[in-house]
């Protein structure tokens, strides 16, 4: 399931931020819903790799 979120997180990101920047450098227009799309991208990118990180813990017993 973490993998599903890393790719979906990394899809968003790069279709819809990168969509949003390359309108806001070519023709200087600001696209909210692009724009909201691609954090939320990034924010779902940032959750998987600190779950990632907590769950190799070698403290945390119940991860095999």
């Amino acid at each position: 399931m973490k993998t599903a979120f890393l790719i979906l997180g990394m899809s968003m990101t790069i279709i819809f931020g990168g969509g949003f920047l390359i309108r806001l450098i070519r023709d200087s227009d600001f696209y909210i819903a692009e724009f909201i799309v691609g954090i939320i991208g990034i924010i779902m990118l940032i959750s998987v790799i600190f779950v990632r990180g907590k769950s190799k813990s070698p403290d945390n017993k119940y991860v095999q």
